[in-house]
């Protein structure tokens, strides 16, 4: 059985097993040529022909498949292969070889070493290769730690938290940073947000970034939001009842994007980025006073997810990523030019739901989605509200909760 020895280092620090296997010849290295420097620096006599680079990786999967009838395969990474490294990969590609892997101290756990601090409920996430909006359903984390790419830097990243966080960062973010971990070249450093975002460092390097903030918010609860939790202006908020219904008919995705079409206060936004931090969260609002209310609302609360979109619908819409889901809470008369508009820009299945209290959008929305092809699906809702055991009653409007369908 072809065997395929998988290890981990951190700076000069290898695995005794894998030391073995290096000072014999007959054992191709793939690696970088960053580790490869540190090999020879460790065995000067290394013959630098048995070495291939790791990447491209199909090129390297595939060499390593033409030495299957050799004594063995060596791979080396730095730290963990099966942390945010090529040990999944490999395993997965090659199922019927002999793997063993052997770990070294990985960048987090240094990094969090260097600096005194505990990482045992800390969150992590990885930019190697992925959107730096990636990072938008842990900006909130009190320890984050981040396997930074070479362009997801520290600085860029700095720079992102603060124009996605803005003026309303309610809490400091302190930013410690390590380079080069384990080599010669080894630094850390720590500063706020501006000062990361102005300074430069060398790869390849990773990040935690702490929130200095004494209190924390109670995560526990991820739906329930009350009307008097929501900044909103004159009472325009929808109800917690209706929000409820109006949740539970848009099935939001675990990984997907959910458009907020007049979102007012963003009561809908909310309840939706917090009950599925991954989503992709687009609220479309065109008034100023409500879009104030949005940002104040999403600091509060902790919604990293949800993008201010300040516009009016449709023209809001055009170059927003294609929907899974729609709410539409206002339209602002212009209701038949959204709905061609969201059925032109979803993806195969387009799901809108809306509400409607005035009975012309209640009788005109059905007419609209049908005429277009949709499925209409049409619930009444009504609240009425009491306190025990005073039981003066309080009863609103009737909504009228209208879910449309449709697959292309």
């Amino acid at each position: 059985m072809a065997k395929l020895f998988i290890a981990g280092c951190n700076g000069t620090h290898i695995a005794d097993q894998i030391r073995v296997y290096l000072a014999d010849d007959r054992y191709p290295l793939f690696c970088s040529s960053a580790l490869l420097d540190m090999v020879i620096s460790v065995f000067p006599q290394f013959d630098t022909q048995r070495w291939k680079p790791i990447v491209p990786i199909a090129d390297c999967f595939t060499q390593i498949e033409n030495h299957q009838d050799g004594p063995g395969v060596i791979v080396l990474t730095s730290g963990d292969p099966l942390f945010y490294g090529i040990g999944k990969r490999l395993t997965k590609r090659f199922p019927a070889w002999h793997i063993r892997c052997f770990p070294a101290v990985s960048y987090m756990q240094s990094c969090f070493s260097h600096f005194g601090i505990n990482w045992d409920d800390a969150q992590f996430v990885s930019l190697h290769g992925r959107p730096l909006n990636s990072i938008d359903p842990k900006l909130y984390c009190s320890k984050l730690f981040v396997f930074t790419d070479q362009e997801n830097t520290p600085n860029r990243i700095a720079g992102y938290l603060k124009r996605k966080l803005g003026d309303h960062l309610e809490s400091p973010r302190k930013m410690l940073v390590g380079e080069c971990i384990g080599l010669d070249q080894e630094r850390f450093s720590a500063g706020t947000i501006d000062e990361i975002s102005a300074a430069t460092f060398r790869q390849p390097n990773c990040m935690i970034i702490v929130d200095q903030s004494e209190t924390e918010q109670d995560d526990a609860i991820r739906f329930g939001l009350g009307e008097g939790d929501i900044q909103h202006s004159r009472g325009l908020i929808t109800k917690s009842e209706v929000r409820a219904a109006v949740i539970h008919r848009l099935r939001l995705p675990e990984n997907g994007v959910f458009w907020d079409v007049g979102a007012g206060s963003g009561s809908i936004s909310l309840e939706a980025s917090r009950c599925v931090p991954s989503l992709s969260v687009y609220a479309i609002e065109k008034k100023e006073e409500e879009l104030f209310n949005i940002r104040i609302n999403i600091s509060r609360f902790k919604c990293p997810n949800v993008n201010i979109i300040a516009g009016e619908a449709p023209e809001a819409l055009g170059g927003l990523p294609a929907p899974d889901c729609v709410f539409i809470g206002g339209s602002g008369g212009r209701l038949d030019e959204i709905l061609s508009f969201i059925d032109r820009a979803s993806k195969v299945t387009t799901r809108i739901v809306m509400t409607a209290v005035l009975d012309d959008t209640a009788r005109r929305a059905p007419e609209i989605l049908y005429r277009k092809n949709f499925s209409v699906e049409i619930s009444i809702i009504r609240v009425s509200r009491y306190e025990y055991p005073a039981r003066e009653e309080i009863e609103f409007n009737p909504i009228h909760l209208i879910k449309a369908e449709k697959r292309k």
